[in-house]
């Protein structure tokens, strides 16, 4: 049994079978490698990419999706009124029970949810795979098409400088995680109200003495950008948090990635952003369409890197010690990777 909940529960060479996976399935469609397999969709936040994009992955893959609500998933609550009936729980059923009837239908759990707990849950009780859609802490399907669109875009062998300007929210979490395990140099710029705490940020020196790649933070984006490969960002208001966003805000005055901003970057940097985009806010039209401007391309690549997640994730045969063929490989492939996948993965 496997789950897709974090980054960095896996190996650089785990990371690197799905991109190399990713871009041999986009190649051949003719390869089914979720034929007759059915993946429940289940989404308590607003989603566009995330649900689209996945859901196109597991069609052209030969799978299936059907979607259920919240109410109905994730122990909605029961008909009646508690008043009338003292002593009888909220929960319409426990989760666990939910989930092991639909572990005998279904192959696969995509789940977006408000936090993380519940995709432990979710795992806890499931005895199919469940892939985090996004939570409060992580976007790990995120941090997937945007590793893949950015060695796609600059296809080098040797470490960029990534840097993410804004919120310390989970996009950028997992953003930092996939960059520094493939060795990056990632660089993040934010307010202080609206900063790492202490452990997210011994995590990533962690990460990066473990995998040679280097973690630089302040409050200050201009140094950051100056040396950029990469310039990312994203809404400083994350779902969720709409009720903060009056008090969140006025913390963000002079992290707007503008012309000013992004005309200190080198000439090559890219933009990137994994929208929803509140253009004028976090970002000007200028720069999120700005020839360098990689958005669009990260969302197509949110489908591609999916079909290498779900197929690995529901189809056994993908996580054999085969490794994908060196022709068929993605641009950021490592000759070092051994992509002996049957040990790497995630229990």
């Amino acid at each position: 049994m496997s789950n897709l909940l974090t980054i960095s529960k896996y190996p650089l060479e785990f990371l690197q079978h799905v991109l190399d996976l990713s871009a041999y399935l986009e190649k051949r469609r003719n390869v089914k490698p979720l034929d007759g397999s059915t993946i429940l969709f289940c989404f308590e936040k607003p989603s566009l990419r995330t649900k689209l994009a996945t859901e196109v992955a597991v069609n052209q893959l030969g799978g299936s999706v059907i979607h259920i609500s919240p109410e109905e998933f994730l122990g909605g609550k029961i008909l009646h009124a508690t008043e009338d009936a003292p002593g009888i729980p909220e929960e319409r059923e426990a989760l666990k029970d939910t989930v092991k009837n639909v572990a005998q239908w279904c192959d696969g759990i995509f789940a977006r949810v408000f936090k993380h707990e519940t995709l432990q849950k979710l795992a806890a009780f499931s005895d199919i795979p469940v892939v985090n859609g996004l939570c409060d802490r992580h976007h790990p399907m995120q941090a997937l098409a945007d590793l893949y669109t950015i060695h796609e875009s600059f296809r080098s062998d040797k470490p960029l400088h990534i840097t993410f300007i804004g919120d310390a929210n989970n996009v950028a979490f997992s953003l930092i995680e996939i960059g520094l395990i493939f060795g990056h140099h990632m660089q993040f710029a934010g307010p202080m109200p609206c900063y790492w705490n202490r452990e997210q940020l011994a995590h990533f020196a962690q990460l990066a003495a473990r995998h040679g790649g280097t973690f630089s933070h302040g409050t200050d984006p201009l140094p950051f950008v100056k040396q950029s490969d990469v310039v990312y960002t994203d809404a400083f208001i994350s779902m969720g948090q709409e009720h903060e966003y009056a008090q969140k805000l006025r913390h963000f005055e002079g992290y707007q990635v503008n012309e000013a901003l992004f005309g200190k970057a080198p000439d090559h940097a890219r933009f990137m952003h994994c929208l929803p985009a509140h253009r004028g806010l976090e970002v000007t039209d200028a720069v999120i369409d700005h020839p360098n401007s990689l958005v669009y391309q990260q969302a197509k690549n949110r489908m591609v890197t999916a079909k290498g997640v779900f197929a690995i994730l529901c189809n056994p045969e993908y996580r054999l010690e085969n490794p994908v063929p060196a022709t068929e490989q993605h641009p950021s492939s490592s000759s070092s990777s051994s992509f002996k996948t049957t040990q790497l993965i995630e229990s």
